[in-house]
């Protein structure tokens, strides 16, 4: 091949990746089928796992967590309770190194992914946890989430904005939280074993 060919080919392969991530609104997938780009924390049950091309996380412990540390973004996901009973949740930026309870990342913020059609004292979908991190004004429609739920086993989805020292959340395309005082700048991205199980076929990112 010649010069000419070799850096036409390039172009032409350059444009066409442009094309492509101009097509994405700028998101990049975080799950490509594979483990590729995680780190399974503090469990050795098996908890997670890609099956049938989807990533299954299960109970009963530890996290799974990205090989990257992100700043400002914003995460879209889409998932699918397994079971009625399924709770876990999206750790965004984890910065600390010692887990606390069953192996989850302390100094780190959690919107929960819990289904809504088992009662329980947590909050649903959409919810925000603050592990050893400072306490700020949080508004949570958890009405809302009842609403706009779909039966286990249906896909739904989530989009995640963090911006500076503020956190939002989308559920299924309308806004149900909002949280303040997000004080980490960074950190890594994760996803929580807990109860039940929780599937998901699609986890975007895009930097901001």
């Amino acid at each position: 091949m010649t010069r000419r060919a070799t850096v036409s080919a390039f172009c032409v392969a350059a444009a066409c990746s442009l094309v492509l991530h101009a097509q994405s609104g700028g998101f990049v997938s975080l799950f490509d089928g594979t483990l590729e780009g995680w780190t399974i924390e503090n469990t050795e049950a098996g908890n997670f796992s890609v099956r049938d091309g989807m990533l299954r996380v299960e109970a009963p412990n530890g996290w799974l967590r990205s090989q990257r540390e992100y700043g400002d973004f914003t995460l879209r996901a889409e998932f699918r309770f397994a079971t009625d009973d399924a709770d876990s949740g999206i750790f965004v930026r984890a910065a600390g190194d010692a887990p606390f309870m069953r192996g989850w990342p302390n100094n780190s913020y959690q919107v929960q992914i819990r289904n809504p059609a088992t009662a329980s004292r947590f909050p649903p979908v959409g919810g925000i946890f603050r592990h050893g991190t400072a306490p700020g004004e949080t508004t949570f429609d958890a009405a809302a989430v009842e609403k706009l739920a779909r039966p286990t086993g249906e896909w739904q989805s989530l989009e995640i904005d963090v911006i500076g020292s503020v956190l939002v959340v989308r559920f299924n395309g309308t806004e149900v939280t909002r949280a303040e005082n997000i004080a980490n700048a960074r950190g890594a991205i994760g996803l929580q074993g807990e109860v039940g199980a929780v599937e998901f076929r699609s986890i975007e990112i895009r930097e901001r």
